[in-house]
């Protein structure tokens, strides 16, 4: 027990001597550190007094050796050093803002030459030939063709007639040509000579006008736009890279409520679809009477969706057949003419049968019920249900009649 002590008492005492000589070792190093730092803080404050600025007008002082430099002081012998901090925050503050404006530049000329870097970029391919569109819209507009409105409707017909008939000599000035753009190369025709890249020279070709199907054949999918420019409306198109929401956006510089006319003040704002330049709008939402008025019709449609789901199901099931297929029009009295313009045009063309046995009409007055009957057609009509209907065609669109 005792020489575990000793032992370790003697190493402690060793361990002692060994940290005090190691300190001592390091005495010379601290002491010229410490003397390095007052070195440079001391020489670097006599060296800011003795700076010199660039304006000429600063007074100078005598230095040791005889010669005059400028001192933010003043002279040597001058006593009165109040204005010494304000010459120091000019100095700096002119320094500083030179500093800026360097800097400034830099950025600028950088930014530019990065921009038409970029530019080029884009704007070209590995093989360096000008692209028509840039790369940042390739997305959906990698290239682009020109197809005559006529024979793209023809291709794809929804039912929207060729402005202002459908005769192929009759023209509609400014609208005349349709505008296909392709958001691939894969989608573009086989022959898309200047859809794509422009002339070496840089040169904008202008864009071939195809047939639409062949300017389509690489097409998996097709969306169509139908646009006009009303009013003198100065109308511009954005098409925007982003979630495909099959939905038109319409923004004017008007008051979106409405009862005012086009004004140039105001910014850009979503509006309805009903709203013309003038500020009117066709589709505002309905008034609480005839919100009522509706309801009491529907109060009247579900009481009799018993019996009437009993009488239209037979007809339905007729109509069907085997490919499941029903043609469902609704017409009254009034608009009887279109019906039988419908069932002749039908017939002249050789499948005027199939049209009888598909079509199922809702007739909304005992007078086009007998017309339909007498057409060959299936028709439903319920006196208590339509008995609020009108009888007489429309006289313009929108009016109480036509809605």
């Amino acid at each position: 027990m005792v020489l575990i002590r000793n032992n370790g008492g003697v190493h402690g005492y060793n361990n002692k001597s060994r940290k005090f000589s190691s300190w001592l070792l390091n005495v010379p190093q601290l002491v010229s550190f410490f003397l390095v730092a007052a070195v440079s803080f001391y020489g670097g404050v006599l060296l800011g007094m003795q700076m010199n600025p660039s304006s000429s007008n600063h007074p100078t002082s005598p230095t040791a050796a005889g010669s005059e430099v400028n001192s933010l002081r003043g002279q040597d012998n001058d006593n009165d050093n109040k204005d010494f901090n304000a010459k120091v925050e000019a100095e700096v503050a002119r320094r500083l803002a030179a500093e800026l404006v360097g800097r400034a530049g830099d950025t600028t000329e950088n930014h530019d030459a990065n921009t038409k870097n970029n530019n080029k970029k884009n704007n070209k391919k590995d093989d360096g030939r000008p692209r028509r569109f840039p790369k940042t819209i390739s997305k959906f507009a990698t290239g682009a063709s020109l197809i005559t409105k006529n024979d793209f409707l023809s291709n794809f017909d929804y039912g929207i007639p060729t402005p202002p008939s459908k005769r192929e000599h009759e023209s509609d000035p400014g609208k005349d040509n349709v505008l296909l753009l392709y958001g691939s190369e894969k989608a573009l025709p086989a022959s898309h000579t200047g859809m794509v890249y422009t002339d070496e020279n840089g040169n904008d070709p202008s864009l071939s006008i195809l047939a639409a199907r062949d300017a389509t054949e690489n097409c998996g999918g097709l969306n169509v736009i139908f646009t006009d420019t009303h009013g003198g409306l100065e109308q511009c198109t954005a098409i925007v890279g982003n979630y495909e929401s099959y939905h038109i956006q319409r923004w004017m510089r008007i008051d979106p409520n409405g009862g005012r006319s086009l004004d140039a003040s105001l910014p850009l704002t979503p509006v309805g679809r009903g709203l013309q330049t003038n500020g009117q709008d066709k589709f505002s939402a309905p008034s609480d009477r005839y919100a009522y008025q509706n309801q009491k019709l529907l109060e009247t449609y579900f009481e009799r969706l018993e019996s009437t789901m009993d009488a239209l199901k037979p007809m339905a099931r007729a109509c069907a057949g085997s490919d499941n297929t029903v043609i469902v029009m609704v017409c009254n009295t009034g608009q009887s003419d279109l019906l039988i313009n419908f069932i002749c045009s039908a017939q002249a063309r050789g499948f005027g049968d199939v049209v009888k046995e598909k079509v199922l009409v809702f007739a909304t007055d005992q007078g086009v019920l007998d017309i339909a009957h007498g057409l060959g057609l299936r028709a439903f009509y319920d006196e208590k249900i339509f008995e609020k209907m009108p009888e007489k065609e429309a006289s313009r669109y929108g009016d109480q009649a036509f809605t």
